[in-house]
């Protein structure tokens, strides 16, 4: 039998009270009451909550059946961490006071696990390994959204959002500007930040400082946000990029076995979340999750839950997108993103189709 049923691994950081191999999490109420968070601002299409953000893109991991051979890899979201202007004088200005990072417990002993290259297919480029007694590494992407302060005029909102990622497919980390003002700014502070953050088990245990600094990739090849100020005549709100940051990491997680995954298009869908598997499906898999997670629930009371969701009239790319991606997986509960709670209780065989009329897509 294969060491990966022996010893399944599980998405962090959250507990599990079975072993079965959906990953299907037991909430704690915080962890609920985020996740709805999360869920509200996308079907209104207002900001979400900053420090709901990460557990919700690590609940993206969540509710895949792990038994398949070709489930892909997690993600990792550490939470958000404020990025201080760097130096201007770095021989005599005092060095920012940087977080410390720790990572989750689980997390760490993945980086302890030999990455099988996906680059390599079935053949992982080292054919005299000996066999493994070890469950393989499950996270390809350590993620880490930042916030950074933007002084624009006629611009009330200052904090303007990136994210660093960490592929071990090529030992290297690539950090993502979507916001065309003061990029060079954000790059000085972003280096100045990885240069000196601690990070124990990740970067001083594994590599030099001066060896992780080399293998920094800066992609600031993104230019749709200016096309867009360009069209509208204004700015485009600084903390928008947070949509683009979810974008980016939802391309990463949905294209996990791409070995050039890092090579993220700049394209309007992107940079605003339109794009099905985006944004819609985030928050149809989110949906499903909660629902799933909470098996007891009569129809009347899973109703409820999923009213306070409805998404809005004017966001017609979110219904028609998140209504074909439901559409797509609806079926008896072997889908990739579980059974929806719909199989939870067999009181009718309506499917989904309830929920459409409740989250008001046509």
């Amino acid at each position: 039998m294969s060491s990966w049923y022996l010893f399944p691994i599980k998405p962090v950081p959250f507990l599990y009270s079975g072993d079965g191999d959906r990953n299907l999490p037991d909430f704690s109420d915080d962890e609920f009451g985020d996740l709805v968070a999360v869920l509200k601002a996308l079907a209104r299409s207002s900001y979400p909550r900053l420090e709901a953000l990460p557990l919700a893109l690590n609940a993206y991991n969540c509710n895949q059946r792990t038994g398949d051979e070709g489930d892909r890899p997690w993600a990792y979201f550490y939470p958000i961490t404020i990025i201080p202007p760097a130096r201007l004088d770095k021989n005599n200005d005092d060095l920012p006071n940087y977080p410390q990072i720790r990572l989750d417990f689980e997390v760490r002993q993945d980086l302890k696990r030999r990455w099988r290259p996906i680059r390599y297919g079935d053949n992982d480029g080292d054919g005299n390994q000996p066999m493994e007694f070890s469950p393989p590494a499950r996270y390809r992407f350590l993620c880490f959204i930042h916030k950074h302060r933007i002084d624009r005029k006629n611009v009330l909102q200052k904090g303007v959002h990136t994210i660093s990622i960490w592929d071990r497919e090529w030992d290297e980390l690539t950090w993502h500007d979507t916001y065309h003002v003061d990029r060079i700014s954000r790059r000085k502070d972003i280096r100045e930040f990885w240069e000196h953050v601690e990070a124990p088990e990740f970067i001083d245990d594994v590599y030099s400082r001066e060896d992780f600094m080399s293998r920094i990739r800066y992609r600031t090849v993104y230019h749709i946000c200016e096309h867009i100020e360009e069209t509208l005549r204004g700015p485009v709100p600084p903390r928008h990029t947070i949509y683009a940051v979810m974008s980016t990491a939802l391309f990463h997680m949905n294209n996990a076995r791409d070995p050039q995954v890092s090579i993220v298009p700049d394209r309007l869908e992107l940079f605003g979340g339109q794009h099905k598997g985006l944004l819609p499906r985030f928050f149809a898999h989110l949906l499903c999750l909660c629902l799933d997670a909470r098996p007891g629930w009569s129809r009347a009371r899973q109703r409820r839950f999923v009213l306070q969701f409805r998404i809005l009239e004017r966001l017609q790319w979110m219904r028609l997108r998140t209504r074909e991606y439901l559409e797509v997986h609806d079926s008896s509960g072997s889908s990739r993103d579980g059974d929806c709670g719909v199989n939870a209780k067999k009181k009718d065989d309506g499917g989904r189709e309830w929920m459409y009329e409740v989250l008001n897509i046509p």
